[in-house]
């Protein structure tokens, strides 16, 4: 595969990784205890919105991955500063910890180091690991001790835990690993690694029972694994199915997954879509994400879920937005992100952390902003919007037209009454309409006046098949979309 078309397929993850390591140096924040070792106290300043709080680091920090550990504790991993940030959110302070032992090679600020995943053991030590590097990082909070695991042969890009405490990492040099604890004289962890095939790239993974899930970016594919164990020591995985299974359908960059019974759920990051795909029926539902103002393609990263599968939260790597999924009434609900970087108009939410003991809270990094937030679902948005149907069918030869009303009811008192209507679809990756033309009676709605607006249709040659349409209403700081299907005859 040539490096442009490997480009393309992997969108903005590896762009934004090459320009981690290719742009102009940022000068480290001063810290007093840098050189020694010592956690560096910072005074945190906070932008808070509506339903997003924001916290600033220090400049120059482009933070990636983040933590919330089991005491409600964030933690935030720096790019340009070999820095792991400890945000206690009681005292409002931000600790800072150089990120070394006395094995590791002493980094400069001349590089950078993209945190790309954490997540906190049974014990509750913090694993990370920084990308361009053949390390994994553990972190002791209690001790505030680092000790780095040269064992592996790249830097995770992700990292899960299972039932049994064992962590589980994909690289992108075609290879799966896992982390297990053991009583060995040779050491207190176990590290194997298996290469699952020239070409895969495998990203995102999910642990079900005994089964692993891997999404390949580069092979457009979705693999299920059994993990094989020998006295309680992996030895093996051994491929069970592979998704697609015919060309019937494809994927777009598949990143990440969620599954849940029959039901994959998954983040196409070259598209603007979040993905269901139902494994004994082989049925595809992509549901775009609102347009934004830009009208770039959001490319949708992570999903956290959360609330026992009935929720999934997403970050949106170019569409200003944090995204919160219900997964059983098919409803999108996004949160505009307040900060742009100071070169540019989109911000990069690069990765996110659900809260392990609060579902409803969202904590996710902006790497171009030197910011960190938290989004709250717990405040009801103050209108809502509904549809008369839910399925709409056009035919290319006849029936080409439908109108049908789009009801804004009022929950709540809104600042200006305003509220802001647009369209997406599936047709399209970037959620565009393409050969449909949707007009609405007023792109703006004055609730003070009016709670309706009609919806003209209009199919100009749209190809054959199923779509999913989006139908979003916002008043710019929150945007909340239903869906309809639609069916092309």
């Amino acid at each position: 595969m040539s490096s442009i078309k490997w480009l393309i397929l992997v969108g903005v993850i590896v762009s934004v990784a090459i320009l981690a390591f290719t742009m102009e140096n940022v000068s480290r924040s001063s810290e007093k205890n840098s050189d020694n070792g010592l956690p560096t106290n910072y005074n945190e300043s906070q932008n808070n919105a509506t339903y997003i709080n924001e916290y600033s680091l220090p400049v120059g920090t482009w933070p990636n991955g983040i933590l919330v550990d089991k005491n409600g504790i964030i933690w935030i991993a720096g790019s340009k500063t070999d820095s792991l940030f400890r945000f206690d959110t009681n005292q409002g302070k931000i600790l800072s910890y150089p990120i070394k032992d006395k094995n590791s090679q002493n980094y400069t600020t001349n590089s950078s180091f993209m945190v790309w995943t954490m997540l906190q053991d049974n014990d509750g030590y913090i694993w990370f690991s920084q990308l361009g590097t053949k390390s994994i990082w553990k972190f002791d909070p209690n001790t505030d001790k680092f000790t780095a695991f040269h064992s592996v042969s790249a830097a995770p890009f992700q990292m899960k835990i299972d039932k049994d405490g064992n962590i589980w990492y994909t690289i992108t040099n075609n290879t799966v690993g896992v982390v297990q604890k053991t009583q060995s004289k040779t050491g207190p962890y176990r590290i194997s690694e298996f290469n699952i095939g020239n070409g895969t790239q495998p990203t995102g993974l999910f642990l079900e029972n005994n089964n692993l899930w891997i999404t390949e970016i580069a092979k457009q594919k979705i693999v299920k694994y059994q993990i094989i164990s020998d006295s309680g020591i992996v030895t093996n995985i051994e491929k069970m199915l592979e998704i697609p299974t015919d060309e019937k359908i494809s994927f777009a960059s598949p990143t990440d997954l969620f599954v849940q019974n029959d039901t994959i759920w998954l983040t196409e990051h070259g598209t603007s879509f979040i993905t269901e795909y139902q494994i004994d029926s082989k049925n595809l539902t992509r549901f775009p994400t609102s347009q934004n103002a830009y009208h770039v393609t959001t490319l949708p990263f992570w999903i956290r879920e959360v609330n026992g599968g009935k929720g999934m939260w997403i970050n949106e790597h170019e569409g200003n937005k944090i995204a919160f999924f219900d997964t059983v009434n098919k409803t999108l609900t996004e949160y505009a992100i307040p900060s742009r970087p100071a070169d540019g108009y989109l911000v990069y939410p690069l990765n996110i952390a659900a809260d392990p003991s609060d579902g409803n809270k969202l904590w996710f990094s902006e790497w171009n902003t030197d910011k960190f937030g938290m989004v709250s679902n717990t405040i009801p948005a103050p209108f809502d919007i509904h549809s008369e149907v839910n399925k709409i069918v056009l035919s290319n030869e006849s029936f080409k037209q439908q109108t049908l009303n789009i009801e804004i009811s009022k929950n709540s008192h809104l600042k200006n009454n305003l509220i802001y209507l647009n369209a997406s679809s599936s047709i399209q990756s970037n959620a565009g309409l393409g050969n449909m033309s949707i007009k609405f009676s007023a792109d703006v709605i004055d609730l003070a006046k009016m709670h309706t607006a009609q919806l003209l249709l209009q199919d100009n040659s749209v190809p054959i098949g199923n779509y999913m349409l989006g139908i979003s209403a916002s008043d710019g700081m929150i945007t909340k979309t239903i869906f309809l299907d639609l069916q092309i005859r």
